[in-house]
């Protein structure tokens, strides 16, 4: 009997089929059952290969979802869970399950929609242990304290001891936050005599320490000292030539840093301190470069219920003198208020608004040939062009920052850990008594950063800063000031527009508690359409830093 070869190729593809079908039909077999036993690492191996879109099995999705809760795989948690919600919304525990996932991914609202859910398809999943944790720890989220003590009380006492010491820990902190100090402590106590060496009760641990520290005057100083190498000291512009007592633009300067603070109101939701700053550098070639500045801060803050963001007031003075003259170079005033809210997951946003002041005090001279008499000038300013009052900088203006700061999963390269990103925008318009400094700024910035081996910590950060100026410069390029004597220069007829980049790339290491050391190198490139302010500066620095306190 002859067998067409279409044939025996259509049987061995069923036949592979049905081997492949009976394969996955024991996988899931397995896996279902390691599932139910709790070995969720061997379960999830079988079983997330045999998920399809759309879902079909409500029971593979449910396990898989309970298994990546177990897992803190949060994000595979919830979609799992909301998988075999939408095939079989009435499957017991599912909803609280899924209110747990949610609160870890942190999204508050789809938690309290599933605890509702719950509520309202179990009388008695409202008295479970999980549910009261899940229901007490929303409410602690959304600032409700009240609610949250009541709730995490009652998880802490249900004979269902399986959310201890969580329930416990959850508890401590929202007394504590409502200002029961003692009663917290006594709480926080409990979870390390019961727990002891667990991780629960080294966090109880920390917080005991924080209300301890909580009744006294915390004070704190560091000093840093430092030297950095600079190859462009002058700020030298494109083809602009230098002063003929100097030889080169580089230079080396000694750096330090002082700073002691205090913490000193601290009750119930508000909280205010005050420091202060002396900062200075000590020139190798550009002794008239030397600077001193010292500055003060106070502010004021404010605990908001709402995802335990801080509201805070702030107020800057800083005074700076160059060369030593007696009387300052400028004076400088920051009232900002802003806004920190940090997010599950370690996240954190800040957003700031604020209003600076600047006052510059150094002398400026007048090229223009009317007022240079008889001595006559060389080069000499465009008729009309008042430079002593276009120079002026004494000015103001707002700026708006938005910076967010998010640590990143843990890398799957060994000796690498905890790495982060960062991004943030910055808007400020300055505008000065003179016309040359008159501008807006937008820049981006983005860093990330990661621990390397021997706890060495790696930050990179990159800038882009355009900056559109309201007129000409009056300051001219090169090529158009002439060797005549009192002759006049000319103008550059664009409005000046800079775009500055930067990226700055530091390590640092810690030794202890108190003591870090840094080496960092920065690159600075600004295009700027008036070429004194066009030049690139390279800046590479070492330093350390001691500090006391905290």
């Amino acid at each position: 009997m002859r067998v067409s070869r279409a044939a025996i190729l259509l049987s061995t593809g069923l036949y592979a089929i049905l081997v492949a079908s009976a394969a996955a039909a024991d996988d899931r077999a397995v896996g279902l059952g390691l599932a139910r036993d709790g070995r969720c690492e061997g379960a999830l191996e079988l079983l997330i290969p045999l998920r399809v879109r759309p879902p079909q099995d409500a029971e593979l999705e449910r396990l898989v979802g309970e298994c990546a809760l177990r897992a803190k795989r949060f994000d595979l948690a919830v979609e799992s869970l909301e998988a075999a919600r939408g095939l079989a919304p009435g499957t017991p525990g599912l909803d609280l399950h899924l209110a747990q996932a949610h609160y870890h991914a942190g999204a508050l609202d789809e938690a309290e929609a599933a605890l509702a859910r719950a509520a309202a398809r179990d009388a008695e999943a409202e008295a479970s242990a999980q549910w009261l944790l899940y229901a007490g720890l929303v409410a602690l989220d959304r600032g409700d304290l009240e609610g949250a003590a009541e709730r995490l009380a009652a998880a802490a006492a249900h004979p269902d001891d399986s959310v201890e010491p969580m329930a416990s820990f959850h508890l401590a902190r929202a007394r504590q936050r409502r200002d029961e100090r003692d009663e917290a402590r006594r709480i926080f106590e409990q979870v390390v005599e019961g727990y002891s060496g667990s991780a629960w009760a080294e966090q109880a641990a920390r917080g005991i320490a924080r209300i301890d520290a909580a009744e006294t005057i915390p004070v704190w100083a560091s000093l840093e000292l430092g030297f950095e190498a600079d190859d462009n000291a002058l700020l030298r512009g494109r083809g602009v030539g230098r002063p003929g007592e100097i030889s080169d633009d580089r230079d080396v300067r000694g750096y330090w840093f002082a700073d002691v603070g205090a913490l000193w109101l601290r009750h119930s939701a508000w909280s205010a301190g005050s420091s202060l700053r002396y900062a200075g550098s000590e020139n190798d070639e550009f002794e008239r470069f030397d600077t001193h500045a010292p500055g003060a801060t106070l502010w004021l803050d404010r605990a908001l219920v709402w995802q335990e963001a801080t509201l805070r007031f702030q107020y800057d003075a800083d005074v700076a003198w160059i060369d030593a003259t007696s009387r300052p170079f400028v004076a400088s005033h920051l009232v900002t208020t802003s806004l920190l809210v940090p997010w599950q997951g370690g996240g954190a946003t800040t957003a700031s608004a604020g209003l600076g002041i600047d006052d510059y005090f150094y002398g400026r001279r007048s090229l223009a040939v009317e007022d240079v008499g008889t001595l006559g000038c060389q080069p000499c300013s465009p008729v009309g062009v008042d430079e002593v009052g276009a120079t002026n900088r004494d000015g103001f203006g707002p700026i708006l920052n938005l910076v967010h700061r998010q640590p990143l999963p843990d890398l799957p390269i060994p000796g690498l850990e905890l790495p982060w990103i960062e991004g943030g925008y910055r808007y400020q318009f300055y505008l000065s008594q003179g016309r040359e400094y008159d501008h807006q700024r937008h820049q981006v910035e983005l860093a990330a950063g990661v621990r390397l081996p021997f706890a060495i910590d790696l930050s990179v950060r990159g800038r882009y800063a355009y900056l559109p100026y309201a007129n000409r410069t009056v300051f001219p390029d090169p090529s158009d000031v002439s060797d005549l004597p009192n002759t006049a220069y000319f103008l550059d007829s664009r409005a000046r527009r800079e775009q500055e980049t930067g990226v700055r790339i530091q390590l640092q290491r810690a030794f202890g508690e108190h003591v870090l050391l840094s080496a960092r190198w920065s690159r600075t490139r600004n295009r700027s359409t008036a070429d004194v302010f066009d030049y690139t500066r390279n800046v590479f620095g070492l330093s350390l830093r001691v500090g006391w306190g905290g």
